[in-house]
């Protein structure tokens, strides 16, 4: 093989590296500890605890959120005793402009979870660092129930999936996405419809 068809080939191969690379860049789970099965604990990355905020109805969140060994064939499941109001949210993901995310979750429950993407910025004062903690976040955005929201799925395992930002945004909405730097998936089971939530998988990827 000559010189100028090396190169020619070397070229091809290169091509097809960076293509792979975008492709796993985008198509790999964003989301951190998705299977629950983290070294430094099985809740390793999710917020469970919000005592710091100082709202009643959640100083005894992080008591009702757990991991199980097992459950109904799945191994490391998320499970949310939503006896009281409960919540329970993703590390933070940095969120690029311009870009949509789509989150997959395997799930199984008896009452009606709100489940979603919530949008985050610094709160003023805060000098930005690496994986931050959610209390030094201000929540300014949230997804749309009526796209986002899942009821219903009493039964067995189920996939569910939902997409981040929608389309066809108002404009407040597109305000407000403008400012956003962090999005989490933030799951809750509402005081009104008390219930039990079993999580198996997480996966969030970016499909744009």
């Amino acid at each position: 093989m000559d010189r100028t068809k090396r190169i020619a080939g070397i070229g091809v191969l290169l091509l097809v590296a960076a293509t792979a690379a975008l492709a796993y860049g985008i198509r790999r789970n964003l989301c951190f500890n998705s299977d629950f099965d983290h070294e430094e604990g099985p809740l390793h990355g999710w917020t469970t605890d919000y005592q710091w905020q100082g709202n009643a109805h959640y100083m005894k969140n992080h008591t009702r959120v757990s991991v199980l060994p097992q459950h109904n064939g799945k191994r490391n499941v998320l499970f949310i005793n939503g006896s009281s109001e409960t919540k329970v949210e993703s590390r933070p993901i940095p969120f690029e402009p311009g870009a949509r995310y789509r989150c997959s979750i395997v799930m199984q429950s008896n009452t009606g979870p709100h489940i979603y993407f919530t949008g985050y910025k610094w709160k003023p004062g805060v000098r930005p660092y690496e994986t931050p903690h959610i209390g030094d976040l201000r929540r300014i955005y949230k997804s749309q129930f009526r796209n986002h929201d899942v009821k219903n799925i009493g039964g067995g395992w189920k996939r569910v999936s939902f997409e981040f930002p929608m389309d066809n945004l108002s404009k407040l909405a597109m305000k407000h996405l403008r400012y956003v730097r962090f999005i989490t998936v933030y799951m809750i089971v509402l005081a009104d419809a008390p219930g039990k939530l079993y999580v198996d998988n997480v996966e969030v990827v970016r499909i744009k």
